[in-house]
């Protein structure tokens, strides 16, 4: 994957700003922008934490499969299987006994789910999974 300068320096532009936030919370306009700079197919993933250690945050870009949407790109394999059945509807007792995991492992997945993908509720994973055009798990 390889930006263009223009790409490239509205992406610097953007991340200064976060960095202006020095510790503080990010205001989200800044996120925004950070968001909007980057070029079609282009994920991004910040670990703020990283600043504690190293001063700043660490960004990572990373190329982004057509059709696939950026929050289900953050997904393992397995949470990716989780969100395919929950777009169908099942509980998360029939999910786990259709991938032989205990109900705890599934609520975890479930929770993990929401927080890479920022939507609050098993609706909207099942939503957002279906207008990716992902298609969904078979029991």
């Amino acid at each position: 994957m390889r930006l263009d300068d223009r790409a490239l320096a509205r992406l610097t532009a953007a991340l200064a700003e976060v960095k202006r936030s020095e510790g503080r919370k990010v205001p989200r306009d800044a996120l925004a922008k950070l968001g909007d700079a980057l070029p079609p197919g282009v994920g991004m993933t910040i670990d703020f934490s990283a600043a504690e250690t190293l001063g700043h945050p660490i960004v990572v870009l990373r190329p982004v499969s057509a059709g696939t949407d950026p929050g289900l790109a953050e997904l393992t394999a397995r949470e990716r299987e989780v969100a395919g059945f929950l777009a169908t509807g099942l509980r998360n007792k029939d999910i786990a006994l259709a991938l032989g995991i205990s109900l705890a492992t599934v609520k975890d997945h479930v929770h993990r789910i929401l927080t890479k993908t920022g939507v609050d509720s098993r609706t909207a994973i099942a939503a957002l999974w279906n207008s990716s055009g992902a298609p969904s798990a078979k029991p």
